[in-house]
């Protein structure tokens, strides 16, 4: 069994994903620890966001993107077919708890 380390976010309407800060793209993968399509923002102050569960991605590693800018769309993966986006920040390799840090 794997450890959850984030959140999970019940997306809008239109699915969209939004960077929670601007940053640049640092990792992007089609089936990333079976969580499906994932992307890594570093924010340069050592902190990472980890978005994963997504069935579209729209930027690639080295864009630098903007806060609230749309970077995917929220999908399923694996046995659980419920649509959210599966949200992480980790300072360096450490998980973080995204609730002390999101308003």
């Amino acid at each position: 069994n794997i450890l959850n380390k984030g959140i999970n976010i019940a997306p809008d309407v239109s699915l969209n994903v939004l960077a929670s800060r601007s940053g640049r793209v640092v990792f992007s993968s089609d089936n990333f620890a079976g969580l499906g399509k994932a992307i890594i923002i570093d924010h340069g102050d050592g902190l990472f966001t980890v978005y994963t569960r997504n069935s579209k991605v729209f930027v690639n590693p080295g864009e630098n993107v903007q806060k609230g800018s749309t970077i995917a769309r929220a999908g399923s993966s694996g046995r659980n077919s419920q649509t959210y986006l599966h949200f992480e920040i980790r300072r360096g390799p450490s998980p973080q708890n995204p609730l002390f840090y999101l308003s």
